[in-house]
């Protein structure tokens, strides 16, 4: 038997463990508000050296990528966790919920990406791909009520109940008219209320 494949693997799944601390060290930094963590400081928060991130990243735009995958999993499990009861006013709820507290989970990587997600295939693959996956909840919670128009209002409707229950419309309430997140949800609530009943 070879001697030379344990020694191999060891050294894959090292190198595997040191590239997911990086990530996670990065994801850490955006998640407490480093808006641009530096190449020294996610080294630092993952315990590697400066040449290791580089050596398991061969650039930023790789480290996102991965930082991309990460933060999907991360969030899975609050994307899976709407609840879907009967009635237009308990599904509103339900969703405003379930909006609330996903987006103040990342909301602190959304603005640490920011315009970086121009910048990034992989950054903006994966803000398309949540915002695709959004839309489709929101049709999905409110097919019932949407089914009961006529299609060119149906598509019209989704497309302000999408807005309403969007990351940008929620960044907003919370951010810019500074909002504590009860006073958010029910902005979000009556919008939807008005639109939808």
């Amino acid at each position: 038997m070879s001697t030379v494949a344990p020694a191999t693997d060891g050294r894959v799944l090292r190198g595997q463990r040191t590239r997911r601390g990086i990530v996670q060290a990065l994801l850490d930094l955006l998640t407490e508000g480093e808006l641009t963590p530096t190449a020294t400081q996610i080294a630092g928060r993952a315990g590697v050296s400066v040449r290791s991130v580089f050596q398991h990243f061969e650039d930023m735009e790789a480290l996102y990528a991965d930082l991309a995958a990460s933060q999907r999993e991360r969030v899975a499990p609050l994307l899976d966790a709407l609840e879907h009861p009967a009635g237009t006013e308990a599904r509103i709820a339900a969703l405003v919920a379930h909006r609330a507290e996903l987006f103040d989970t990342i909301a602190p990587v959304r603005h640490a990406i920011g315009n970086r997600a121009l910048r990034s295939a992989a950054l903006r693959a994966r803000i398309e791909e949540l915002s695709a996956a959004l839309r489709a909840q929101v049709a999905a919670q409110f097919a019932e009520e949407l089914a009961a128009l006529p299609r060119s209002r149906r598509d019209a409707l989704l497309d302000v109940c999408d807005l309403l229950c969007s990351f940008e419309a929620w960044d907003r309430l919370r951010v810019v008219q500074r909002l504590d997140r009860p006073a958010a949800e029910r902005a979000v609530t009556d919008g939807l209320r008005a639109v939808l009943t």
